[in-house]
């Protein structure tokens, strides 16, 4: 979840900057800006608490449902608004 919710948000913020022009550097800095920024830290300690909450110890099979409406919501969370 973790991955799929990171790359999503970094190459959002890439194209975004970029304006779709996109570099190696450009790339290097977003990735750089993503990771002091705190949001990676912040989805990370996001998805430790759903998984705590929603999957017990006697409960170990996630449900697909619950875990891609978790990271539609994060993505809802940590994603600015699209505006066309």
């Amino acid at each position: 979840m973790g991955y799929i919710v990171n790359l999503i948000v970094i190459l959002d913020d890439i194209f975004r900057i970029t304006g779709c022009s996109v570099t190696e550097n450009a790339a290097l800095k977003v990735m750089g800006t993503h990771i002091r920024s705190g949001r990676r830290d912040s989805i990370h300690r996001d998805i430790r608490s759903f998984v705590t909450g929603t999957f017990s110890i006697g409960f170990a099979v996630p449900q697909r449902d619950l875990v891609l409406e978790e990271i539609v919501d994060l993505l809802r969370r940590y994603l600015p608004p699209y505006y066309s």
